[in-house]
């Protein structure tokens, strides 16, 4: 029986543009049955760039500038990579990365916008401020004032760049600095045209000119800077401009590691496509904002076309992956210019007619805050049906062809077996654990840990090595809780090995277990190529060898291991004097199962997302040696019973029947308060409060006492140390880069746990 849809097609989205976030929303409201979604993104949140200069005046905060791509991708059912793509092959359909398998793709779409032109002023990446990328500006941008009180903020600006967005950011320092300093400050807008922003009316630029002038502002026209250094422009003249801090908004480069993807470019080296928008070389091969060229409409680099180019993309898209005409897209002649003027006045520009006051900028601000609206407040999407795309043919020599594909692959077949048939395929597994293994032996891993053969190895038989008195074995499996199947690998190691290094122990070996859904032969290899080399590099920098497995298919995806540790000394009873002070340490913060709870509510925003990603990436291996290092009495993992349960466990471990929780020495995740204070919990919350004795005897607040229920994935150690030992163990963590903190004491005087907060 067919249980559910098999992944028959790949569209890949290299980029979290303006009109790639369209595609989601698109695929969102309506996805194609069968086809998988992935997003590529070298950040979990993109910024709208027309709300920059009113975050630089300081209209707007951060939150309001960016859209939450993971909100985004789990409303398009899509997965998300946030990695930095170095390059593409068009021809084999591959994207490269420096730390990851290349990820194949069935068609592609490409919005990565542009960057800064460095390379065009001699000193420009040293000491000047680019304003894109937006993410990179901000973060340069706060350190003027993070570093400096108002008063002794830079006096002397100067903003290269006589285009649009140069101006409007120029308006916008003024602004911002009146504010902060009750002054304007000493700004110049230099620019090599003889008018402000060319590209639009005559009398636009003249009016962006008076605005300027009137607020102190010197324009320098006619003026190329050849270099900059700390604090001097030269210009091509020969002339030189002091500055304090000096902003670039000019014409944006391509990336150079387009040179080589097989692509058409134009003379700037930017994807030259044709009105579909498919690359004039590739069809399957789609690009859109200023990454793109249009050959028959060329037009400014401006994300007012990268939005509107986000309809017609994502149409033909859909259309091309289901065989049918595409649509062509002109780009508009004349369109609506509203650039705001730092005093909540805004000028509208639209062909040869240009007007200000302040109705425009109310205008403007609601068109901000509606195109932001259509990004939040999502919903997940329902579950679609089978279907074939005809769109998906053979494309190239070196492809196979899908329709003779098709006769061999379980993918395509109306009734899938279960039981042992329900498997990985010979040929999937040695072409992924090949791939798998040569990026983790690129990538430093070491070739004596590596796989012998693929994951065909259910049981194996091994020599006892030398020097062991006992063996220690533990099994984890992980479902998809992040989408990129690379950092899955990854976590579910750093998880099962936890268990081995909660028992102060050494893991050795271990025996993969790895379910994959139904998709295509080529897509299912290349997921399990992801998976393996993630898991192979953690394993590698754990010193454990992985020495066979199984895999299966049908349903989730989800991956786990089996792991066969030593410990040099066999266990023992705990013998403890019953007056020793005893100190509870805790390695890492809390919060991932109410976190990834909410984002899959999309209720999580990427900050907290990436926060819990990077928490439950962090192995608990350096961790357990600090532990043994300062003579831990007795340690465990807190994971899915909570820390609570957990506590109380192994209070009763060492012969202790309490164990008192300072509330206040609880480190947390960013954002888990905001989303406990939400009412969010995990689905397993409500079981881990009832399996555990709470004497809460003072007055503590409930939303912070739920925190101590929350599942944990690839949670830290919690240990038990004399109090001689915990202060400089905590000290020793905490200078290794964990977050480690005391939390507690045990008790002999209760039976459960006992909340304290503060100095209580």
């Amino acid at each position: 029986m067919q249980t559910s849809h098999p992944i028959i097609g790949d569209l890949v989205l290299v980029g979290g543009g303006h009109a790639q976030i369209a595609v989601l929303k698109a695929f969102a409201m309506q996805p194609l049955q069968g086809l998988r979604l992935t997003l590529v993104t070298n950040s979990s949140r993109t910024p709208y760039s027309g709300m920059l200069p009113g975050y630089v005046e300081g209209v707007w905060q951060d939150k309001d500038l960016h859209i939450d791509l993971r909100h985004l991708a789990a409303a398009a059912n899509a997965r998300i990579i946030v990695a930095t793509v170095t390059g593409i092959h068009a021809d084999l359909k591959e994207i490269y990365f420096d730390d990851r398998p290349a990820l194949r793709f069935d068609v592609l779409s490409i919005n990565i916008g542009g960057q800064p032109s460095l390379a065009m002023i001699s000193g420009a990446a040293e000491h000047a401020i680019p304003v894109k990328p937006i993410a990179k500006f901000q973060n340069r941008f706060e350190t003027l004032f993070a570093l400096k009180t108002p008063k002794n903020l830079p006096k002397k600006l100067a903003v290269i760049g006589g285009g649009a967005a140069g101006c409007e950011l120029a308006l916008a320092l003024i602004t911002r600095w009146k504010t902060e300093t009750g002054t304007a400050p000493q700004l110049s807008v230099i620019t090599d045209k003889d008018r402000l922003m060319p590209q639009m009316a005559p009398q636009a630029g003249r009016l962006v000119d008076k605005t300027l002038r009137a607020g102190g502002a010197d324009i320098l026209y006619n003026s190329r800077v050849t270099a900059i250094s700390a604090n001097t422009l030269t210009m091509d003249n020969g002339k030189t401009h002091a500055f304090d801090a000096c902003f670039l908004v000019t014409q944006v480069a391509a990336p150079g590691w387009l040179a080589d993807t097989g692509l058409d470019l134009d003379s700037d080296g930017f994807v030259m496509v044709a009105p579909t928008l498919q690359s004039t070389s590739h069809p399957y091969i789609f690009a859109a904002g200023d990454i793109a060229a249009v050959s028959h409409s060329p037009r400014p680099k401006a994300g007012v076309f990268a939005v509107r180019a986000g309809k017609i993309l994502a149409r033909n898209l859909r259309r091309y992956i289901l065989a049918k005409p595409l649509t062509s897209w002109t780009p508009q002649t004349h369109y609506l210019a509203l650039i705001g003027t730092g005093d909540r006045r805004a000028i509208a520009v639209r062909g040869d007619i240009v007007m200000a006051g302040r109705l425009f900028w109310h205008l403007k601000c609601w068109i901000d805050r509606r195109f932001m609206q259509k990004f939040k407040n999502l919903s997940m999407p329902v579950a679609p049906g089978i279907t074939r795309f005809a769109g998906l043919s053979k494309t190239h020599p070196s492809e196979p062809d899908h329709t003779a594909l098709a006769q061999h692959d379980p993918a395509f077949s109306s009734m899938r077996c279960l039981g042992c048939a329900a498997k990985t395929s010979h040929q999937v597994l040695q072409a992924a654990m090949q791939a798998a293994i040569a990026l983790a032996v690129q990538k430093g891993a070491n070739p004596n840990l590596m796989p012998p053969v693929g994951l065909e190895t259910d049981s194996v038989v091994l020599a006892i090595p030398p020097g062991i008195s006992g063996w220690v074995q533990s099994v984890d499996v992980l479902s998809e809780i992040v989408s990129d199947p690379f950092l899955l690998g990854e976590i579910a190691t750093v998880h099962a090995l936890s268990d081995i290094y909660a028992s102060l122990s050494k893991p050795l070996f271990s025996l993969a277990i790895i379910n994959l859904p139904e998709t295509e032969l080529s897509i299912q290899t290349n997921q399990l190529t992801h998976i393996l080399a993630g898991a192979l590099l953690a394993h590698s920098q754990a010193g454990v060898r992985v020495v066979g497995g199984h895999t299966s298919e049908g349903g989730g995806l989800s991956v786990g291991f089996a792991i066969t540790g030593s410990t040099a000394i066999l266990p023992s009873k705990i013998m403890l004097d019953k007056d020793e002070d005893l100190r509870v340490i805790l390695t890492k913060p809390l919060g991932t199962g109410v976190i990834m709870a909410a984002h899959m509510q999309l209720q999580a925003d990427a900050v907290s997302v990436d926060d819990a990603i990077a928490s439950m990436r962090q192995s608990n291996g350096q961790a357990a040696d600090i532990f043994m290092q300062h003579n831990s009495i007795a340690a465990t993992d807190v994971t899915g019973f909570g820390l609570a349960r957990h506590a109380q466990n192994l209070a009763m471990r060492v012969g202790v029947t309490g164990c008192a929780i300072n509330l206040a020495s609880l480190q947390l995740l960013n954002g888990v308060t905001h989303l406990i204070e939400a009412g969010i919990r995990s689905s397993l919350h409500e079981q881990n409060q009832l399996a555990v004795t709470i004497h809460d005897h003072a007055s503590h607040h409930k939303n912070r006492t739920a925190i101590l229920f929350d599942p944990q994935t690839s949670g830290g150690l919690l240990g038990v140390f004399a109090a001689k030992d915990a202060e400089n163990a905590v000290n020793a963590l905490v200078k290794a880069g964990h977050r480690a903190a005391a939390i507690g004491k045990l008790d002999r005087q209760f039976a459960g746990i006992q909340l304290v907060n503060g100095g209580e």
